[in-house]
């Protein structure tokens, strides 16, 4: 019996390593090809950063998990839950492999917009937050209310490490008219990173207005959650984790 339970357990650990990649360790251990080695080392430095910030921030240890940085060319081959390969260039959380994985292409997908000097660690910070957050079952909830709170939490990650996020803020180009829940989900890929982008600047004037413990506190109420989140409730739990002034600040503000 143990034996068959091992060799399931080894059958998903070979799935996250593609033939030829090697393994760089630390805080969050690093698979790559051979010609990615520089890259894998900036993964493993931007990931060990993210994690020891969010696991103070959220008051939790960081989940076992490993990156998988992907060549272009074997993209199609990258560990996922379904049978048709993710977008390419889009980085993605995984639970396909032992420990859990996230997988990060060697290009950079050119939907990802503004591209500044913030954009790769912020979307390797985005995908780290996923990872951290699904460590407990989260129910199900609004769009904007599952997205905010990763992008929200890779701005509190920005301002501890210096990274330049005001001026990647600058220069997102805002839709009059467009806010976090009036968006229905279904959008193309520009729709979707506007989407992001608006909760990026929202979680970051968040995070300035009221600090990083709302973060802790919302996380800690939908790991708490057991029934599906609907808009009202939503809406309450994001203003109760802001504390006072919450529900005013939030019906202030243009992104919301």
């Amino acid at each position: 019996m143990g034996n068959v339970a091992g060799s399931a357990v080894e059958e998903r650990r070979e799935a996250a390593v593609l033939p030829g990649y090697e393994r760089q360790g630390g805080a969050t251990p690093v698979v790559y090809p051979p010609g990615l080695r520089e890259r894998a080392a900036e993964a493993r430095d931007v990931l060990a950063a993210g994690s020891a910030a969010l696991s103070e921030i959220l008051g939790v240890e960081p989940p076992e998990l490993e990156a998988l940085l992907v060549a272009d060319a074997d993209w199609g081959r990258a560990p996922r839950e379904n049978e048709r390969p993710y977008p390419p260039g889009l980085p993605y959380f995984t639970r396909a492999t032992r420990p859990p994985a996230l997988v990060l292409p060697e290009t950079l997908s050119s939907v990802f917009r503004p591209r500044t000097a913030a954009t790769g660690a912020l979307v390797l910070w985005h995908e780290l937050a996923h990872a951290f957050l699904l460590r407990e079952p989260l129910p199900r909830t609004p769009a904007w209310l599952r997205e905010l709170l990763p992008q929200a939490l890779s701005a509190a990650v920005a301002r501890r490490t210096g990274l330049p996020l005001e001026k990647h803020l600058e220069k997102i180009e805002r839709e009059p008219g467009f806010t976090a829940r009036s968006f229905g989900g279904r959008a193309d890929a520009d729709g979707q990173m506007a989407f992001q982008n608006l909760l990026l600047a929202l979680g970051d004037a968040a995070v300035e207005e009221f600090g990083e413990g709302f973060l802790r506190a919302l996380a800690h109420a939908l790991w708490e959650e057991t029934d599906v989140v609907g808009e009202e409730r939503a809406q309450a739990m994001l203003a109760d984790s802001l504390g006072q002034g919450g529900r005013e600040w939030l019906a202030s503000r243009p992104e919301f």
